[in-house]
């Protein structure tokens, strides 16, 4: 049994306001009596769910081709988070033990991919933190970013990019229950790209 908890990515997809929306040309059409039909995409590598190296914010920083692979497979925990909108995450909003190396935060806050609200929950910079001391590597969320909307200098990112903790964002785990499973999410080795979409999926482990 998998969980598949990415976004579809189509022409509907929402992406961050200013960034390139999701465009399918194809290149042959067998309809149009081509022999095959193939396609092109013309989308921001930040599409739907995605991994963001740290080369997205730090000059020197990993590219996505570059990111330790191990990061993004493995036994990861989903907790449920109780918050409003438009709220930072302390370390105290978190009602459970962190028991894995691979943290994924369920809002609720960001619920129709293809609507692009900016009141979503993120991360405070406390919590990052507080995930580094205990031994994160990967954090994900289910929202469109680490930081808040309105967060100026994206200091979440950074935080996390300084831990050496991978993120993903824009995760679908509405239907996932709270627990532990085994994480497969791997980037595409996009040469010197900041960010890769993702197929992510879970599969449950035994109790």
């Amino acid at each position: 049994m998998l969980y598949d908890i990415s976004a579809p990515i189509s022409a509907e997809v929402c992406v961050w306001p200013g960034d390139r929306a999701f465009r399918r040309e194809t290149t042959f059409d067998r309809s149009a009596g081509d022999p095959v039909t193939a396609s092109a995409i013309h989308t921001t590598v930040h599409v739907g769910t995605h991994a963001d190296a740290f080369s997205h914010v730090a000059p020197d920083g990993a590219t996505i081709d570059q990111m330790p692979l191990d990061a993004y497979v493995g036994r990861c925990q989903v907790v449920r988070v109780d918050v409003t909108r438009a709220t930072a995450i302390r370390p105290d909003d978190l009602t459970e033990t962190i028991r894995t190396t691979r943290v994924l935060l369920a809002t609720g806050t960001f619920p129709d991919p293809t609507r692009f609200n900016e009141d979503f929950a993120a991360l405070s910079v406390e919590l990052a933190d507080a995930l580094h001391a205990a031994g994160v590597r990967l954090v994900g969320i289910d929202t469109p970013g680490v930081d808040l909307f309105t967060a100026a200098g994206l200091p979440v990112h950074r935080r996390l990019a300084e831990h050496g903790i991978a993120s993903i964002e824009g995760l679908r785990l509405d239907h996932v229950p709270p627990g532990e499973y085994e994480l497969i999410a791997l980037p595409l080795r996009l040469v010197g790209c900041d960010a890769s979409p993702l197929r992510a999926v879970l599969r449950p482990v035994p109790s």
